[in-house]
This record gives structure tokens, C-alpha cells and sequence, in this order.
């Protein structure tokens, strides 16, 4: 019985890599023998998003032949799915006796990864978005309704949320808070500060002829992680907050007073 054995890896050495209208990254080649013979030919489908397990490898014996296949993982079957980014060895034992191994690489794209840069102009701002990974083209679905990249010209305080999808439909959902620090309060004279600024996720927000009943730690994502009610007293202060950027929403009856700040 003749035995050879070749080790292939398909998508450096015999592969061809195409994208699909579909965005989809597909490799094909095919294994030959020592006598460069077609044993098999091969589609690697590659995983769509990171980290996800939807990449498949897919065998097809040359000549209708019969062989016996036996993967690393595991599998005797001739094609296997449900493959996450990573290498697949596989053994072939062809009806003649030739046993031959080839490894085919499955790959994904890299994590779809964003931020939002924010440039207040105290009465306006605009929100700046960097999106990199995934696969282009990506769209954009603001929780306004807006499908733009970047914001321009908001007037109106709140959180503001987006979903990008790139070309696979992976998705990424990031978020901000906008906050005007020259709203003014009501009552004459007030004055609020917030020190030290940045922080280490510890500080004291102060103020002056002001009645203040309450005072929220809001972080970018829209979320109150400190409420501190207020009676008797002309200061508060807060520990324990993680990196970031925060607004403080120093509440009056008749008014709310924002302070953006930034631990670090």
C-alpha cells in the first residue's frame, strides 16, 4: 500500500479569495496527491463577524471518489460548520490508500469598534463618530431617527444612541450624553462648582444661593448610577465611579443645572 502525505494550507498556498455580493469572504483551492492528482476541492466560508462561530468548511471528492475524512476536531463528517477564526487540520484517506492532510484557516474580520467625540459649543453641539473594523460599508441609525454619520447642530440635552451595521450585519451600539454647561438657574447669583475636574472617580460639587433638592450622576450612556438627595446643606460628594465622562444634574424646583466632568 502506497502512502503519501502533503501538507497544504489552503489559503496560503492553492486558495483563491473572493468577496461575495453579499460581503461575504470565501476561499476555494483544491488538494492534490503526490502525483498531483485532485483529491478534493474545498470552499472555506469565513466566519461573517468577530467572534462569532458561522464559518463552515465545505468538501467535495474529485471523480465522485469515496473517502474517509477525520478532522482535529473531532468530526468524521466530509464538511463542518458552525467554525469560528481558527485553524482545521483535516486527514484524508482516499480508497486507494493514500492518506494525505491539509489545513484550512477560517478567518473573521476584525471587532467592529467605535467612539463618539463630542465638541459643545455650550449652546450647540456636534457629535464625531470613528467606527473601524467589521467590513465597510457601515450604516448609521441615530435615535433621533437620523441615519448620518455625525450629529451637527444639536440644541437639545439627552442621551444620544447608535446602532452601526456594517456590510455582514454585525452591529455596534455606542452612546453618548449631551449637556449645555451654560444653562443658567433661576436664582439670582447662584454659583455650582465641581472640583477637582478631571477626577479620580472621587469629588464634591458646591454651591451658592441656590436650593438645591437633589443632585444625579449621569454617565454617557444616559444612565443615573448616583442619586444624592439634598437637605440642609450646601455641598454633596461621590466616590467609586469608573473611567469616563459624567454629568452632574444639580436639580432645583424650578431648574436643572448640568456639570460635565471626567474621571480618569
Amino acid at each position: 500500500m502506497k502512502t503519501s502525505v502533503r501538507n497544504i494550507i489552503a489559503s496560503l498556498f492553492i486558495g483563491t479569495t473572493v468577496f461575495t455580493a453579499a460581503a461575504e469572504e470565501i476561499t476555494t483551492g483544491s488538494v492534490v496527491n503526490a502525483n498531483s492528482q485532485e483529491v478534493i476541492s474545498y470552499t472555506v466560508h469565513h466566519a461573517t463577524c468577530a467572534n462569532t462561530s458561522n464559518g463552515s468548511i465545505d468538501i467535495e471528492a474529485a471523480n465522485g471518489a469515496t473517502n474517509f475524512y477525520s478532522w482535529d476536531n473531532g468530526m468524521n463528517a466530509e464538511d463542518i460548520s458552525g467554525l469560528a477564526a481558527g485553524t482545521y487540520r483535516l486527514k484524508i484517506e482516499t480508497s486507494t490508500g493514500e492518506v494525505l492532510f491539509a489545513s484550512f484557516e477560517v478567518t473573521a474580520p476584525a471587532v467592529l469598534e467605535g467612539k463618539i467625540t463630542q465638541d459643545n459649543l455650550h449652546t450647540t453641539a456636534n457629535l464625531d463618530v470613528f467606527v473601524q473594523g467589521g467590513t465597510a460599508p457601515y450604516t448609521y441609525t441615530w435615535n433621533t431617527g437620523a441615519s448620518t454619520e455625525d450629529l451637527v447642530g444639536i440644541t437639545t440635552e439627552g442621551v444620544y444612541e447608535l446602532n452601526v451595521t456594517d456590510a455582514n450585519g454585525c452591529q455596534l451600539n455606542i452612546g453618548t450624553y449631551v449637556a449645555f454647561e451654560a444653562a443658567s438657574i433661576e436664582e439670582e447669583n447662584a454659583q455650582f462648582e465641581l472640583y477637582p475636574n478631571p477626577n479620580n472617580g472621587n469629588g464634591t460639587i458646591t454651591w451658592t444661593n441656590a436650593e438645591v433638592e437633589r443632585v444625579n450622576v449621569v454617565n454617557a450612556a444616559g444612565q443615573v448610577v448616583n442619586s444624592i438627595a439634598v437637605e440642609n446643606t450646601t455641598s454633596v460628594t461621590f466616590d467609586g465611579l469608573t473611567a469616563g465622562v459624567y454629568v452632574a444634574q444639580v436639580v432645583t424646583a424650578d431648574h436643572t443645572q448640568t456639570i460635565k466632568f471626567i474621571v480618569q
